[in-house]
């Protein structure tokens, strides 16, 4: 049966990466789950992300967050598994039964951690509470006043809160001040743009980068190397791309015309937009150039199935700069004023429409695991889960091998 997986990050309190919750979903036409179907669901995306896909190339060897029911809990399938790299999420109807206590004990005996997903206070919850390292509330359901009144009715000593749901920058800033350590949410990737912000213009080295690439024209590897080699960090990244495993070279690069020439013109043009990306929006975190870059390598790669009548660089660029407005706090327009990009990729960011818009709201719902607007896209593209699914862990693991 094909499936849906996608994944979502969970922040400490400096935006760093602690860890991602797979999400998943079984079945294109399947828009809710009974008890068995989540007992199904939670079964396969441990066997597909652990075995079939392999869970570092979907987290990057970050821990993995996924629903366990009761079921699946008492068929001790978690212990098949590393326990450095999975967490155990006690889905929220899970009952406290004597056989339930037990096998969270024993999990946690093991060394496994577990947490306890949309926490919502019983008593009879106390044991699993006593076990489980992590709690997730979910602020969107759950009034702040609410949450505050049940983290006082329990020991959350030793313990990591988790705030789920986090839509906002106010969101994340009032979690934190009461107490959360963890944070889970978009609001990473919101746009808030400030009127008065002043757009930082582009460096002079990438400005002289982007001129010697620009498309259309010759591109002299002699003089590219040469304002490369101008830039310590700029050389650095680049032998460092070049040598990671996405290349899999036989010996170690360390001339940089060499080096270029691996990648060949359009790898160069979009490793120096990408350059250009990172050094604007360095104060932001990683995960949005990961996320961009995740966007830009699915719509590149989901063309091969799609056929878009548009180049496979312009493709991945949209996707690579569909958030720039976020890193840059600036409206759109005025965020790639400075970038000469063609007339496809502007109308997909500023004016959002167009094919290349559909498909990058399809990754986008992919990201957000609004399945139901998942299943209208595919369709309308004549795509298949499957495809969708595959491209997706492809270009996760592409962005976990490339981005250093």
């Amino acid at each position: 049966m094909d499936s849906y997986i996608a994944r979502q990050p969970i922040f400490d309190r400096k935006t760093h990466i602690f860890g991602y919750e797979l999400l998943f979903r079984s079945g294109v036409s399947d828009s809710s789950y009974s008890a068995v179907d989540a007992d199904q669901a939670s079964s396969r995306v441990v066997m597909e992300s652990f075995y079939t896909m392999g869970v570092t190339s979907i987290t990057g060897g970050k821990p993995a967050f996924i629903n366990f029911t009761s079921t699946i809990l008492l068929e001790n399938i978690a212990m098949l598994f590393p326990k450095n790299l999975l967490v155990i999420e006690l889905l929220e109807d899970i009952e406290p039964t004597p056989e339930i206590v037990n096998a969270c004990r024993n999990l946690c005996y093991q060394g496994y951690t577990l947490a306890l997903d949309d926490f919502v206070y019983r008593p009879e919850l106390e044991p699993l509470i006593q076990l489980c390292k992590i709690i997730k509330f979910d602020f969107l359901a759950t009034p702040p006043q609410e949450i505050m009144e049940t983290l006082s009715l329990i020991d959350t000593k030793g313990k990591l809160l988790l705030a789920e749901k986090i839509e906002s920058m106010e969101m994340f800033q009032m979690a934190a001040e009461m107490g959360f350590t963890l944070f889970q949410g978009y609001f990473f990737c919101k746009p808030v743009t400030l009127a008065s912000k002043d757009v930082a213009p582009l460096k002079a080295r990438y400005v002289s980068l982007l001129h010697e690439v620009n498309e259309g024209s010759d591109m002299d590897f002699r003089r590219l190397a040469n304002i490369i080699l101008g830039d310590v960090a700029l050389s650095y990244k680049l032998l460092r791309m070049v040598n990671s495993a996405y290349y899999a070279l036989p010996t170690e690069v360390v001339d940089i015309k060499y080096a270029l020439s691996i990648l060949g013109t359009e790898d160069i043009r979009k490793w120096i937009f990408l350059m250009a990306i990172m050094d604007m929006c360095s104060s932001k975190p990683d995960e949005l150039i990961r996320m961009s870059m995740i966007r830009g390598r699915f719509m590149e790669q989901i063309q091969r199935y799609c056929r878009l009548p548009y180049s496979s660089e312009n493709i991945f660029l949209t996707g690579l700069f569909s958030l720039l407005d976020v890193m840059m706090e600036q409206q759109m327009h005025v965020a790639l004023h400075n970038m000469p990009l063609a007339a496809e990729i502007l109308q997909t960011l500023v004016d959002h429409s167009g094919q290349l818009y559909d498909l990058l709201q399809l990754v986008v719902s992919l990201e957000q695991s609004a399945w139901e607007e998942t299943d209208r896209l595919i369709e309308s593209f004549s795509l298949s889960a499957g495809q969708v699914t595959t491209v997706y862990v492809e270009a996760v693991k592409w962005c976990n091998e490339i981005y250093l």
